[in-house]
């Protein structure tokens, strides 16, 4: 860390006026605080890590103190880190001098699977990192550390008080039917052969395995009354007093049954919004696109913890005004958040439940999963083409919580406005929906945007100085708080709305402006002209990357593009495969490059 992060860190700190759940402070002016084990602890054990910062007050609202002796502080956490925390870990550390005091910082960072829990030598007691500092994890909590060292096999326990008449027979019969026509080696076998072979059944007895009662079972929940999904809406304005939830419903069943009743559910408490397209004729979509929410709940099944510890937790869905959030117990297992959406990148918690799943169809003929590592992806996808920003992913080691931010299409007038910029750093999609925020007056916030966009605050920090580095907003303040608005060179904000369009994207403004006419000749037209002019700039991109990486800037100087012929040349090269980005969306310093 260096002293221009730790400005932006503590800036944020005092607008929040709290920690966060990645950054803990500690004033250490007096001595070395003995009160951080449990939070390297909880470091330790949380995914990702975290950051601790000796030197600052937080009850004087973050206030830059200095500590009692750098040298020494830093010694005390290393003694500490190796002798007082098992099993040891071996924090980053770094003295600066802050705001004309010493300052030191450490990293803690996640320990490997199978050396969890870390707990704390002095009282044996293990931690976990939460938005509200550090928790005691509870005896069912450690067991599933414990449990994840180790490839959980829990889907292959046998139910001793089953037998096959729990199985449904109309699901055995379309998935053995399935598995036949998918496998030419399982073709050769006969019904009971192939249940065995798949781990429908297992043992000597042959009786239902987990993993085949939860995907063909008649009625699961007689022997794990838990493994539902509870839903909820939150409630609304309109709403009585005190009311603390709408259309609560609990869903049941085989794993098929449940997703479908869940799909119903969210279909029926969200709204449907018109999108025109390209021919000028609007079509109804849903509020959060149907494909990714299917394949969201799909995950939540199929990967939630099955071991005894976490027999007792459901599934949870809920919808609110802004977001849908769907939490299962377990974190991520083999994977972590960032290797999420990767294509090829998959780790199966209940492989055997994976593999059932494959061939197992629900009301409308669809797979219960479609296909390894294509799930994440898929939802990705959905949300992109929808205009909407993606799902944040928060993996907290003993659950795993996805948060679909319900933000709605972007104005044609704000699309034509962006297309108009000329930002040095390709803009992700969050960071273009908070510039278009700015551009109606909104000044960010660390805490605002992770309000508005669910995410924590170092993701929320990068997006913001992402903005700044590429020259379309800019940071103000420091003690009291740091906002982020619109760059004064853009300080015409909605006003600008009329401003000039440069020549180099009149075809594709006159082109979108051309699509508002709805005559069928018109739209089909306009859809041939956008089509052809596309693959025009895709060929100027390609002989411009042909001669190595290059930013959009770059190509945008060697060619006679403009930014927003740019972004629709390389969606189209993206999704040929042709083309792809070295580095992060929105990070000045990524690159373009032929595949």
């Amino acid at each position: 860390m260096d002293l221009t992060e730790l400005a932006t860190v503590v800036a944020d700190l005092r607008s929040e006026g709290s920690d966060f759940a990645e950054v803990e402070v500690k004033r250490a002016a007096d001595g070395f605080p003995q009160s951080v084990a449990p939070t390297i602890s909880a470091f330790a054990n949380t995914p990702g890590g975290g950051t601790l910062i000796f030197g600052l007050d937080e009850s004087d609202n973050f206030n830059t103190v200095g500590v009692y002796d750098p040298v020494a502080c830093k010694s005390a956490l290393a003694s500490m880190s190796r002798n007082g925390i098992e099993p040891s870990v071996n924090p980053q550390m770094w003295d600066l001098i802050f705001e004309g005091k010493p300052v030191v910082v450490a990293q803690v960072d996640e320990l490997a699977s199978s050396f969890k829990p870390c707990r704390v030598k002095g009282t044996g007691k293990a931690y976990l990192r939460s938005y509200d500092g550090d928790y005691e994890l509870s005896q069912l909590e450690e067991q599933s550390f414990i449990a994840n060292r180790d490839t959980p096999r829990f889907d292959q326990f046998v139910v001793d008080e089953s037998s096959m008449e729990d199985l449904d027979v109309i699901l055995l019969d379309s998935y053995i039917e399935n598995c036949m026509a998918n496998s030419p080696v399982l073709s050769r076998f006969d019904r009971d052969e192939i249940l065995f072979r798949t781990g429908v059944v297992a043992g000597d007895d042959r009786r239902p395995t987990m993993a085949g009662l939860l995907a063909l079972g008649v009625y699961p929940q007689q022997f794990f009354p838990s493994l539902v999904i509870q839903a909820s809406v939150a409630p609304g304005q309109n709403d009585p007093p005190g009311t603390r939830a709408v259309d609560a419903k609990k869903f049941d069943g085989p794993i098929p049954l449940m997703l479908e009743q869940a799909m119903s559910w969210v279909q029926r408490n969200t709204r449907t919004r018109v999108r025109f397209g390209y021919d000028g004729h609007g079509r109804d979509e849903s509020e959060y696109p149907v494909e990714a929410v299917r394949e969201l709940l799909s995950n939540a099944l199929i990967h939630r913890d099955l071991g005894p510890y976490a027999l007792g937790q459901a599934i949870t869905l809920k919808i609110d005004n802004s977001q849908l959030i769907l939490s299962n117990p377990g974190g991520l297992w083999g994977l972590t958040v960032d290797s999420l959406g990767r294509t090829g990148v998959t780790s199966a918690r209940n492989s055997y439940l994976v593999r059932i799943c494959q061939n197992v169809r629900y009301a409308r003929g669809q797979r219960v999963v479609e296909a390894l590592a294509s799930g994440i992806p898929t939802v990705l996808r959905s949300l992109r083409d929808a205009g909407m920003v993606p799902p944040r992913f928060h993996d907290q080691g003993v659950r795993f919580t996805v948060r679909v931010p319900n933000h709605t299409l972007l104005a044609p007038a704000d699309l034509e406005w962006l297309a108009s910029l000329n930002p040095s750093a390709p803009l992700s999609d969050i960071q273009r929906h908070a510039l278009v925020a700015m551009r109606h007056g909104t000044q960010w916030t660390n805490k605002s945007l992770r309000d508005a966009f669910p995410m924590d605050s170092l993701e929320a920090r990068n997006v913001l100085a992402g903005l700044v580095d590429a020259r379309v907003a800019e940071a103000v303040g420091e003690r009291g708080g740091r906002l982020y608005r619109l760059a004064s060179s853009l300080s015409g904000g909605i006003q600008s709305e009329q401003q000039e369009i440069p020549m180099e994207s009149a075809t594709e403004v006159e082109i979108a402006k051309e699509s508002a006419d709805p005559s069928p000749a018109r739209g089909n037209e306009v859809v041939t002209r956008t089509r052809r002019s596309r693959r025009e700039s895709a060929s100027k991109v390609i002989e411009t990357l042909k001669r190595g990486p290059a930013s959009v800037s770059e190509i945008r100087a060697a060619t006679d593009l403009s930014i927003r012929q740019i972004e629709y040349a390389m969606d189209l090269l993206k999704s040929e495969g042709q083309v792809v980005l070295l580095g992060k969306p929105g990070d000045r310093t990524s690159r373009w490059s032929l595949s």
